[in-house]
């Protein structure tokens, strides 16, 4: 049976102690032949090290090939959301919808679409370290019918259904 380096050193500090307290003749030859499996044992450890480096780098790489790939898989799911909305901006018409399809296109509660950031009034920026825009007062404002000069609101379609 193969015995890790850990459990023969072990041993081997054992058997140390016992020709230290005993003197005892077996326990001698029992040292030695610690010494020699752990020296086996350790033979091969520089390269263990470097076929562990070895795997190291080859996980490297496929984690990298992974992340390539979801980042793909994450850009194909923009574009077919894109394609539905586009289908459905020119066409008018979606894809089959049941059960197993439920895809919609709606329009977005709406956001704040910032066309010239210096003529937008003292009132719709927050005091920060430095000036910001308070943009939910904004869309607050704009959804309620206010005009306010430096902004329009914006309603983009998005697909539910897909997430």
């Amino acid at each position: 049976m193969s015995r890790s380096l850990v459990n023969i050193t072990r041993d081997l500090i054992t058997a140390r102690y016992d020709v230290e307290i005993w003197d005892n003749p077996d326990a001698i030859e029992l040292v030695d032949d610690l010494i020699k499996e752990r020296f086996i044992k350790e033979n091969g450890m520089q390269y263990l090290y470097g076929e562990m480096d070895g795997e190291i780098a080859l996980f490297t790489k496929q984690m990298k090939r992974m992340q390539q790939y979801i980042k793909f898989m994450k850009n194909s799911q923009e574009r077919l959301k894109k394609y539905v909305v586009n289908m459905y901006e020119s066409t008018g018409d979606l894809p089959k919808s049941d059960v197993f399809n439920p895809v919609k296109v709606s329009q977005s509660s709406g956001a704040v679409d910032v066309i010239d950031e210096m003529s937008i009034p003292m009132e719709y920026w927050i005091e920060t370290t430095s000036l910001k825009l308070d943009k939910k007062s904004i869309l607050k404002d704009l959804k309620a019918g206010k005009e306010i000069a430096g902004v329009r609101l914006a309603k983009k379609p998005y697909v539910r259904g897909i997430k």
